[in-house]
């Protein structure tokens, strides 16, 4: 019998050093945040411990509202999108097979789209002069100057809501698609057929009491995200006041350095309010567990006929108005890029030409290139640090490794505006802060959990009597691993390197802090120039970090598809 290891990383250092970049950076960020939230930092005149920040904080008018504003647009957002993914999962997958292609090639389509780009192209198309506005006066004629007002209202969240809700439903479809494989609905959902049940009877009651718990954890950092998003809510959120994430970078980035204490503050109010916001989505779904608990066994297996005709219309109707507003979201943005003039009512630009990406060439190169090598060196990092605790996996127990894994998920729960704050100013005290070191390493912080979360299933699913093969053949273990392992697995790596690229192209908060403003990417232009820049120039930054995202999920896809071999 082969007794030999076919995994090369036993007893390597990996997951330790993976919890410790990922959880001890965290950790070290909400201590330096309390400290300077409870009003200690010697470097600005904090000698002693004080509630003064907090006083500071509650006294200001603005706060209670950017609350209010922060919870409606991020809750809102993710019930949304939560329900809607559910219910497209249900619609396109009835019999428990995979759904078909096309829906899975358009949802990674929107996917792909960066934060930013999207809610740039988002703000023309719904803007009073925008695409909408235009089409209306198209058809109508009603009015021939652009209004005063928005078909979904900047000012009271609703159109961070909507842009929350476009990017999100794609990520928990694909989150519910994961879950799926390991349920393996199809024999419950035959079972139920050949009792009577209907196929959304039998969904609602076998699978989704089974597939839920499975994705709790992509939904509550949707939820964590949604609350905490900066770089949307700068260019779609409220401004007067904004929310609470933009008020607290506000805070942080005033000349005055005693407002440092004020913005922590306010940080650990975000931090109290996302925590909060878990609390009572977790209580929820016990509440609505135990309400549901006597439905499930009462027999009842069929809908009513109303609900199904309704519900069907609803969701496509949703669906529907989702794909359009993504398409006319980067369809606005490639226009405004090669547009020379564009005036109200026109539908579209009255004059074409390339000045605009000509002017804009000597700014995009610098952006483009730091960009590409952050993302670039992000990634291959994760993917060594992902490979290399997926392995170490063979010699750790079961609860082990689930405990492991509720650290290295953390920065997707908390906050990111309260934790890169304590990193900055410990990157002060170390004399790192505005470096590419310090972007890399925030990059990192965020890029490792979802190539890990990616990775992780197919390379626990892998068949490890391949390796025993080829120990067996006489390999070593390093030739197993190269030669055998990693090309069977090239797929799920090819996409797990796809999307970490694009969530550092997409990453505008972590590059800010990190860098202090010094460095530039694609991230941090196109917010930049959402306040007052030319639409032109923010079409072309858009468009280019759309096109490089898109362009390494294609590359992914190409990777991916299975070698034909010949037969010699």
């Amino acid at each position: 019998m082969i007794r030999r290891r076919t995994d090369i990383f036993a007893g390597s250092l990996a997951p330790v050093l993976a919890i410790t970049l990922l959880a001890g950076s965290i950790v070290l960020g909400l201590i330096f945040l309390l400290a300077v939230g409870f009003g200690y930092l010697p470097a600005l005149g904090g000698q002693a411990l004080s509630l003064e920040p907090f006083r500071i904080l509650l006294a200001d008018e603005r706060v209670l509202s950017s609350c209010a504003k922060t919870v409606f647009a991020g809750t809102s957002g993710t019930l949304a999108a939560v329900i809607t993914a559910f219910a497209l999962a249900i619609k396109l997958n009835p019999t428990g097979a995979a759904p078909s292609g096309w829906a899975q090639r358009l949802a990674l389509a929107i996917l792909a789209v960066p934060h930013a780009a999207l809610a740039l192209g988002l703000a023309f198309v719904i803007a009073p002069s925008g695409w909408m506005m235009r089409g209306l006066q198209a058809l109508f004629a009603a009015w021939p100057l652009p209004p005063d007002w928005q078909f979904f209202p900047a000012e009271s969240g609703i159109a961070l809501a909507l842009v929350l809700f476009l990017k999100e439903v794609p990520f928990l479809f694909f989150a519910i698609l994961m879950g799926l494989h390991q349920v393996r609905p199809e024999r419950h959902l035959l079972a139920a057929r050949a009792l009577g049940y209907a196929d959304g009877m039998a969904w609602a009651k076998l699978v989704l009491p089974r597939l839920y718990p499975l994705v709790r954890f992509p939904i509550l950092a949707v939820l964590a995200y949604s609350l905490s998003v900066v770089d949307m809510s700068l260019i779609l959120g409220p401004t007067t006041p904004p929310t609470l994430p933009v008020l607290v970078l506000k805070w942080f980035n005033e000349p005055d350095l005693g407002q440092r204490f004020t913005a922590a503050a306010a940080a650990l109010l975000q931090f109290g309010l996302v925590g909060g916001a878990i609390l009572i989505w977790w209580l929820c779904e016990r509440g609505v567990a135990a309400l549901l608990r006597p439905w499930l066994s009462n027999g009842i297996r069929h809908m009513a006929p109303w609900l199904a005709y309704y519900g069907r219309g609803v969701l496509a109707a949703i669906v529907g108005m989702a794909v359009v507003l993504v398409a006319l979201a980067v369809g606005a943005l490639l226009l405004w890029s090669f547009a020379n003039t564009w005036r109200y009512p026109a539908l579209l630009p009255e004059i074409f030409d390339l000045a605009t990406w000509r002017h804009s060439l000597g700014s995009l190169y610098a952006p483009l290139l730091t960009s590409l090598l952050l993302a670039l060196c992000a990634t291959f990092v994760a993917l060594l640090l992902a490979v290399a605790c997926l392995e170490h996996e063979r010699v750790l127990r079961t609860d082990v490794i689930r405990a492991g894994e509720r650290w290295l998920y953390l920065p997707l729960l908390v906050p990111e505006i309260c934790f890169l704050l304590g990193l900055q100013v410990l990157l002060l005290l170390i004399g790192l802060n505005g470096t590419w070191v310090a972007v890399l390493w925030m990059h990192l912080l965020f890029v490792f959990p979802y190539v890990f979360l990616t990775l992780k299933e197919p390379w626990r699913a892998f068949d490890s009597r391949y390796g025993m093969v080829g120990l067996s053949l006489g390999q070593t273990a390093w030739q197993v691993f190269r030669r055998i392992k990693l090309p069977m697995l090239r797929a799920p790596l090819s996409w797990a390197a796809a999307v970490g690229c694009s969530v550092s192209l997409s990453l505008y908060l972590p590059t800010m802090q990190g860098g202090e403003g010094r460095i530039s990417t694609l991230a941090t232009e196109a917010v930049a120039l959402s306040s007052g820049g030319d639409r032109r120039v923010m079409g072309v930054f858009g468009l280019i970090q759309t096109l490089l995202v898109g362009a390494f999920f294609l590359l992914a896809l190409r990777l991916a598809r299975p070698r034909r071999w010949r037969r010699g």
